[in-house]
């Protein structure tokens, strides 16, 4: 039992380190300004990409069809996006709207 918990420690530490800690570096670190202008449309490049593709429900032999309920978590986890620039913020919103839609429907 000892070993699943140190696992699961560990795992944790290692999810925190490679996934979280990159934020709070990068407002410390100087970035030249082709870097710093490339960093600012990342967050806004990156959400798009995987909200058009969670939006779009394939299927066979017809045109894709929009999942209306994730069109709704998107807009305000989009507009987040664009205006705060904070990929982790847009991620956090658009998590917390889903789970609440998800418990109306």
């Amino acid at each position: 039992m000892i070993y699943f918990y140190s696992t699961l420690c560990l795992g944790v530490i290692v999810t925190w380190l490679t996934r979280i800690m990159p934020f709070p570096l990068a407002k410390i670190i100087k970035f030249p300004p082709f870097f710093h202008r490339f960093l600012t449309y990342l967050s806004l490049s990156m959400m798009t990409s995987l909200l058009v593709s969670e939006l779009l429900v394939l299927h066979q032999n017809s045109l894709p069809t929009l999942d209306v309920m994730r069109f709704i978590a998107m807009i305000p986890s989009f507009l987040i996006g664009y205006f705060r620039k904070s990929l982790m913020l847009s991620v956090v919103t658009g998590v917390i709207i889903m789970a609440g839609l998800r418990l109306l429907v």
